[in-house]
């Protein structure tokens, strides 16, 4: 009984330990379109869509986060390489380095979402029309990035 104890109690504390060093790229993603796009639109119908669909503004939901939709697919393209992997490589020589590699990889989104906001969703308009119209990408699409 002790035995089992003591293994439940290394095994939650080697997840929470461990938990912090794998977040996925995403993450500040998520909050730099959030930051750009929603936070200050006013609008609580595209402030509450964003909350529940999250990720999936980007990425296909229920596949794998190599998955991602038409919007996704064109932030990507801007976006040299694959970013969980660039992050992962700079994390190996450590958090200074990690942190750079983040940096650097926030200054290619905004410069992406930027270039973005030019092209023509599948709706028809500009996805920076569909953002200041308080409407999220659609879910269309299903294109991996790797």
């Amino acid at each position: 009984m002790k035995l089992r104890i003591v293994i439940t109690a290394c095994s939650l504390t080697a997840l929470l330990v461990a938990g912090p060093q794998t977040t996925n790229a995403t993450s500040p993603f998520k909050k730099a379109f959030d930051e750009r796009y929603v936070k200050d639109s006013g609008n609580e119908e595209f402030q509450a869509a964003f909350r529940k669909d999250g990720c999936y503004v980007c990425h296909v939901k229920e596949k794998k986060k190599d998955f991602v939709n038409h919007y996704g697919h064109e932030l990507a393209k801007l976006i040299p390489g694959n970013v969980q992997t660039r992050l992962d490589e700079a994390r190996k020589n450590g958090r200074e380095a990690k942190d750079a590699e983040e940096q650097q990889t926030l200054k290619e989104l905004a410069e992406a979402m930027k270039k973005v906001e030019e092209i023509k969703s599948p709706s028809g308009v500009t996805y920076g029309e569909l953002f200041k119209s308080h409407k999220l990408p659609s879910h269309e699409g299903e294109f991996t990035t790797k």
